[in-house]
């Protein structure tokens, strides 16, 4: 590898200390047990006992619950005090007239992690008594209904957690029998698990990663936005835009894009928390399943040897860096194959569904955005006939852009060695395909040239930081190796552990295509393997 951590940090665009180790996520975790104040079975009992031990084990440090309890700063309590008394407000105005209590006092400080033991009593959630309900992820153990097994269909696997997450307002659930447990995620994967099978093992490779990278999509107020510009009719997009609009009902054939949920079709307890569930969405008015994009074709930067470059970026490095800035460009200077090299990381622009959106019948007009990363800032143009309000990143935002400027990267690095190889004449001529869905590649079918990684990577959630890394070491890793052994380098199928795939390809057309032939990938877990 060539690029160390804090420069993929810079690159995408992160600010967040990342660490893509579990055992660096588990020192770095701290968890306590909420007060149960219902009546559970012995399976979740026995569970949730069970549970605290194996955090121990992982070296989590778990905390009293009393000790977790500060007083908020007085702006914080001011702002929830105004924040109840509108949505009471708005309570007049409902048919259901539900008014919410103010509750003050102690809560639960920022960054520990909460396990509910059973169900919760409206008022007094965990989520009523944080300080950040975005900085408190929030696990629930329930007993798992008798009509969800490993045979279950996405679709009702899917149904059964949606509602769980927004009755209870988690950010994990845990649903378990006498004999095994099941993990349901936002990232739309439902693993499960023997209880007395490894449970220390599993508890540290499945459910740590998940709590320590917890689910938060990106907020407008992470990108420059530029509010109703954009028109994916103008001749310089159309193309690309109707790839995406084209590759709509060959993709619903293969049953991988099923339709989203609206959070107003979701069971909460009250309407209070469904606006606290759709602020934490960036007030998004549904969740929807994988993601279509098409990046736009690239300027491949040229690659200067270090003893060849322009003087003044050879007085710009920095030995202890592998980056630097020079007229608000950001440029790596690393080294490979024994030689060193300075490398301008090129702008890349996608054009991508918007969050909620149906993946598999867009509106040319407004459900299409345009994102860009231009020296580790994250652009956005919304459409011109949508609102902006309504016009909302992908969860996997930060995922996207990781492939697409690893691709430039990427590319840039191997026209230097071979100016006629496929993948970077194909990003620079007619751009690139990345797809998400929430299944998996059958491996017997992967061809020569193709990438294959991220299978052994820890299972985190969708939307994480750690994921746009995966995404980005492994496509590193890939290509250094193809232009070592002198091989052509396809494409990449970049597998997100209880997640889904992401897939590099050169049209979603084609795409969709590929997905379309028998036994090469379904909804769920069939073809997931940890290890190829």
């Amino acid at each position: 590898m060539i690029f160390n951590l804090n420069t993929i940090e810079k690159i995408i665009g992160l600010n967040d200390n990342v660490k893509i180790d579990v055992e660096g996520m588990a020192r770095d975790m701290k968890v306590t047990f909420f007060p149960q104040y219902s009546e559970v079975s012995d399976s979740v009992a026995s569970f949730s006992n069970k549970l605290e031990k194996a955090f121990i084990a992982a070296g989590v440090e778990v905390l009293p619950f009393e000790e977790t309890l500060i007083y908020p700063p007085f702006l914080k309590t001011f702002k929830h005090i105004i924040r109840i008394i509108f949505a009471n407000f708005l309570m007049l105005f409902k048919k259901e007239r539900y008014f919410f209590k103010i509750k003050t006092g102690k809560k639960i400080k920022k960054g520990v992690a909460i396990i509910m033991t059973g169900d919760g009593k409206a008022g007094n959630m965990p989520m009523d008594n944080t300080i950040s309900f975005k900085f408190n992820p929030i696990v629930t153990i329930v007993d798992r209904p008798n009509d969800i097994n490993s045979e279950t269909s996405f679709s009702a696997q899917m149904d059964f957690a949606l509602d769980s997450f927004a009755w209870h307002m988690t950010n994990l659930l845990i649903a378990v029998t006498n004999s095994e447990f099941t993990i349901y995620s936002f990232n739309a994967s439902y693993p499960t698990y023997k209880i007395y099978e490894n449970f220390n093992t599993t508890i540290f490779n499945n459910l740590i990663p998940k709590i320590a990278a917890p689910v938060r999509p990106p907020s407008m107020k992470d990108f420059t936005v530029k509010e109703g510009i954009f028109n994916a009719n103008d001749i310089e997009y159309r193309d690309f835009a109707s790839d995406i609009i084209k590759s709509g009902p060959i993709l619903e054939k293969t049953g991988l894009y099923p339709k989203g949920k609206l959070i107003d079709k979701l069971k909460f307890k009250n309407n209070f928390y469904r606006w606290i569930g759709s602020l934490h969405l960036d007030k998004r008015n549904g969740m929807s399943y994988g993601f279509l994009a098409r990046q736009l074709p690239v300027k491949i930067s040229k690659i200067y040897n270090f003893n060849e470059a322009p003087l003044e970026l050879k007085e710009k490095v920095d030995e202890t860096k592998q980056y630097f800035y020079y007229n608000n460009n950001l440029f790596l200077y690393f080294n490979f194959l024994e030689n060193k090299y300075i490398l301008k990381v090129p702008d890349v622009w996608v054009l991508t569904s918007r969050s909620g959106s149906n993946k598999t019948n867009l509106d040319i007009n407004k459900d299409i955005l345009k994102i860009g990363l231009v020296a580790g800032k994250m652009i956005i143009e919304t459409p011109q006939e949508y609102e902006g309000t309504k016009s909302k990143p992908s969860f996997d935002t930060k995922v996207i852009l990781a492939h697409a400027v690893g691709n430039a990267i990427f590319a840039s690095i191997m026209n230097h060695f071979n100016s006629k190889n496929y993948f970077t004449e194909t990003l620079s001529n007619t751009g690139m395909a990345l797809a998400h869905w929430h299944g998996y590649i059958n491996s017997e079918k992967i061809s020569k040239g193709w990438n294959y990684y991220g299978n052994n990577k820890p299972s985190v959630s969708c939307s994480s930081s750690q994921s746009a890394i995966y995404a980005f070491v492994g496509k590193e890793k890939g290509v250094l190796e193809s232009i070592k052994n002198e091989k052509d380098y396809l494409g990449d199928i970049h597998v997100e552990p209880h997640h889904g795939t992401n897939m590099t390809y050169k049209s979603l057309v084609a795409l969709g295509s590929f997905l379309s032939e028998k036994d090469i990938s379904k909804l769920g877990n069939k073809y997931f393997k940890e290890s190829v």
